[in-house]
C-alpha cells in the first residue's frame, strides 16, 4: 500500500497524520508514505528574476521544512517510516502531478472545511485535486 500525505503544515494537515497513523495499524504491513508539500511561487517572476537560485532555493527549502514538521513529527512518533517530497507551484496542480506521477493508492489531505458555496466561489486546493485525481482521496477536517 502506497499512501501521499499532503501537508501544508496547518492544524488540519497534522490532523491528517494522525489519521493517516491510524489507518496505518489497520494494515497487514506498514505503508509507504510520501509526504508531499508544495510552496507557492515568492513575488512575481520579475522579482524572482532578481534573487539568485541560491536565495530561492533556501527559501523553499524552509518554507517547505516549516510545512513537513508537524506531520513529520506524527510519523515518527508513530514509528512510520516515510520519505519527504517538496515542489514548488500551484499546490493543486502539483499534488495531481505528483498522485499521476507515483501512482499511490491513496491520497490523503486536510481540508479547511470551508462551506460549499464558499468552496464553489473561492476554490480550494483540495476540491480541485478530488475533481483532478482518479485515485482515492481521503479528506480530513
Amino acid at each position: 500500500m502506497h499512501i501521499v500525505l499532503a501537508v501544508d503544515g496547518s492544524s488540519y494537515a497534522t490532523r491528517a497524520a494522525q489519521v493517516l497513523v491510524q489507518q496505518a495499524r489497520l494494515y497487514r504491513e506498514p505503508p509507504r508514505i510520501t509526504l508531499l508539500t508544495v510552496a507557492l511561487p515568492i513575488g512575481t517572476p520579475l522579482a524572482r528574476a532578481q534573487l539568485s537560485k541560491a536565495t530561492l532555493d533556501d527559501y523553499y527549502r524552509d518554507i517547505s521544512a516549516q510545512a513537513l514538521a508537524p506531520a513529520e513529527a506524527v510519523l515518527r512518533e508513530a514509528g512510520l517510516a516515510f520519505a519527504s517530497h517538496d515542489l514548488v507551484g500551484d499546490p493543486a496542480e502539483q499534488i495531481t502531478a505528483a498522485v499521476k506521477r507515483l501512482q499511490p493508492d491513496l491520497l490523503i489531505m486536510g481540508t479547511h472545511g470551508h462551506s460549499a458555496l464558499r468552496g464553489f466561489v473561492m476554490g480550494s486546493v483540495a476540491s480541485k485535486v478530488v475533481a483532478a485525481t482518479t485515485v482515492p482521496v481521503l479528506l480530513v477536517r
